[in-house]
């Protein structure tokens, strides 16, 4: 592995006491603190298989166990919002503000009122949502040529969690979600047609 012959390679290098002092009790810390992160790896993943809701939202490709786990420890109990599609984003401020004077609209942004981490997390994972998935990566393209990056992102992030949201109020898992679409888009087109 390449860290492991950086490792040696500073290991091997010459340095005056002090600087060896000094990189013995560095390479002490990072040991511990690997210890640490394995441990903690540990317990989330445990964590992980024993909650049925996250089970169901690493369904959706992009979404890890600790996406999963932090969306479904920071929203709670989904029954608690009326209407969650729309409650869940503002409480976790991932939607978008407008500020109106005059008669004029003005977008400001995110409102950033909920968790730091989970907005984090969901970016992350609208990045590789965005890459695998053609509606989400259709989406973002398309709002990419006309906003900034970053707000086309974070409406992608938004999306994402409208669709977790969904998959934890109806229990289905993402391919039910995506078939349950397709079937109403279906419906829809053929009501046009006659």
């Amino acid at each position: 592995m390449k860290s492991d012959y950086f490792q040696l390679l500073v290991q091997q290098a010459k340095t005056d006491e002090a600087g060896a002092l000094q990189r013995t009790q560095l390479f002490s810390l990072l040991k511990y603190v690997t210890k640490q992160i394995v441990e903690l790896e540990v317990w989330l993943h445990k964590k992980e298989k024993l909650d049925d809701q996250v089970q169901l939202l690493m369904t959706q490709k992009g979404v890890g166990y600790l996406t999963a786990l932090c969306l479904v420890n920071t929203i709670g109990e989904i029954s608690r919002f009326e209407k969650p599609t729309k409650q869940v984003p503002a409480f976790l401020g991932i939607e978008p503000l407008e500020q109106e004077s005059a008669g004029k609209s003005k977008n400001k942004g995110i409102s950033r009122a909920g968790s730091s981490l989970a907005r984090f997390l969901l970016g992350q994972s609208a990045n590789i949502v965005a890459r695998y998935d053609a509606k989400f990566k259709a989406f973002y393209k398309r709002l990419a040529k006309k906003k900034p990056k970053p707000v086309a992102k974070t409406a992608t992030a938004r999306k994402v969690l409208v669709k977790l949201v969904i998959m934890m109020r109806d229990n289905i898992t993402a391919q039910e979600f995506d078939q349950r679409g397709r079937t109403v888009n279906d419906t829809r087109r053929v009501q046009g047609l006659q």
